[in-house]
């Protein structure tokens, strides 16, 4: 689960459009509090619109948070550092992604591309963020979604995907004009996006830079978080001081440089203890921690509750998915 700037191709060249499923299940073993992680700080130049299916959660974008709950819809813009976390662990979150190419809305030489894309790669545009069925506008572009995601097929996996992955889904086969309805379908919510939006001032070229800073020292935790570092070693990775880095830092993310990087530990750390049977001291040093008992306290602080406790939440759970298989 590597996350940062995506490299790998959404969809084909052809048809520049991905459509991703996650499922993340509850874990009881987490306190009340836990910002358990569905989603970790990455961008892509695509946009992206996710629909989720089941539970809440937050998504922080570009450092503003946006609480979401099942039957809501949320736009990504393209480049933007988004995240998200799940605020009730006691119960499942299921979320669809469709992760789109403005290619795949027009050519860029034509005026479509001209007039309503360009401007929202500009920052021109500023477009509605969240969508719910209380404003009819919003609820035909959830039905218009909903539309293009029940032209995929699931039925490739034979169970929900671990958490945390996201598999790709296909076009059903036989579905002669699925394509078209694709592209015709996210042309119609483009048209109500851009009829709504609000037209602001071109983000200034200082604030286009900071962002790619931020972004810089975020690939470079993501690399080297098993591996010692400072601050000076982040900040540097952004060509910045300490000081002024970890306020831009902030105000990006929502965490200082450090907490970010515990967070991220952690995360990590709770997918070795979903998915293997190697030991907390063992996953502790994996994940960059120096010993095991700084690694526990860590870990209770963030989950509510030991490493230990998480992973028999993990296995309970599985336990319960074989009883009912």
């Amino acid at each position: 689960m590597d996350y940062g700037y995506e490299t790998y191709p959404h969809g084909t060249r052809f048809f520049p459009i991905g459509l991703h499923k996650t499922v993340v299940p509850p874990n009881s073993s987490l306190g009340e509090n836990a910002r358990y992680n569905i989603l970790y700080s990455h961008w892509h130049p695509e946009f992206e619109l996710l629909y989720l299916s089941r539970g809440d959660c937050v998504f922080v974008i570009d450092g503003e948070e946006y609480p979401l709950r099942a039957g809501e819809v949320i736009f990504v813009p393209s480049s933007a550092l988004h995240s998200a976390y799940r605020t009730k662990n006691s119960s499942e979150s299921a979320f669809y992604a469709a992760v789109f190419s403005k290619l795949l809305l027009s050519d860029p030489a034509d005026v479509i591309s001209e007039k309503y894309i360009s401007p929202a790669l500009s920052g021109e545009l500023k477009f509605n963020t969240v969508f719910s069925r209380r404003v009819p506008w919003q609820a035909e572009v959830i039905d218009l979604l909903i539309e293009i995601m029940s032209l995929y097929d699931y039925t490739p996996y034979d169970r929900d995907p671990l958490p945390g992955r996201h598999p790709e889904l296909y076009l059903k086969k036989g579905e002669f004009g699925a394509e078209i309805t694709v592209k015709s379908n996210l042309l119609r919510i483009w048209k109500l996006m851009v009829t709504n939006a609000e037209r602001v001032t071109k983000i200034k070229p200082a604030d286009r830079t900071n962002r790619e800073r931020v972004r810089l020292a975020i690939d470079f935790i993501h690399k080297h978080y098993a591996e010692p570092m400072t601050l000076e070693d982040i900040a540097s990775e952004a060509y910045l001081s300490r000081e002024y880095f970890s306020r831009l830092f902030k105000a990006e993310t929502l965490k200082s440089p450090f907490e970010y990087l515990t967070h991220y530990r952690i995360s990590r750390a709770m997918e070795l203890l979903e998915q293997t049977d190697m030991s907390v001291t063992e996953i502790a040093g994996k994940c960059g921690f120096s010993g095991a008992g700084y690694f526990n306290v860590k870990f209770s602080e963030i989950a509510g509750c030991t490493p230990t406790a998480y992973r028999k939440g993990v296995k309970g759970r599985d336990a319960d998915d074989k009883d009912e298989d």
